[in-house]
């Protein structure tokens, strides 16, 4: 059974963007597998490298949009990304530097803090850029 199941409530009506969250969804639902199956090391540090770089590669792509139609809340929406990314480089350190029984609590720090952050601050974005993609594609036509 998957940690994380992807529904429409966790949809922001962004193709795109969901598509990248289940991504996400499915990269921790494979490191929750690895983890219970008691995967070898190597193949943990595998997932959790892809896990966390693919997270940059999804903020990067909410930021250019952010940038592009000019979000007003970017700003904040940009520091919540930089705090993820300096907790998920805290916690590959530590498991980097051999430290045991971190999986558990990476899971769920990553199953919460995604959660959150599409209920959230995802959700609030939404109207704002789907507004923005109208207007543009209104412009063009």
């Amino acid at each position: 059974m998957a940690l994380l199941q992807w529904s429409d409530e966790l949809s922001v009506g962004i193709d795109i963007i969901d598509k990248q969250h289940m991504i996400l969804v499915r990269a921790i639902n494979l490191l929750a597998m690895a983890i219970e199956k008691n995967s070898e090391r190597e193949l943990l540090a595998a997932i959790f490298e892809t896990l966390a770089d693919y997270t940059v590669t999804h903020f990067a792509y909410e930021e250019e949009l952010f940038d592009h139609f000019g979000y007003p809340e970017s700003i904040e929406h940009k520091k919540g990304h930089q705090a993820l990314l300096d907790k998920v480089t805290a916690l590959k350190e530590r498991f980097d530097a051999g430290e045991d029984n971190l999986g558990p609590q990476v899971l769920k720090f990553l199953v919460d803090w995604l959660t959150k952050h599409i209920l959230g601050t995802d959700k609030r974005y939404a109207p704002f850029i789907l507004e923005a993609m109208e207007q543009q594609r209104k412009k063009m036509s």
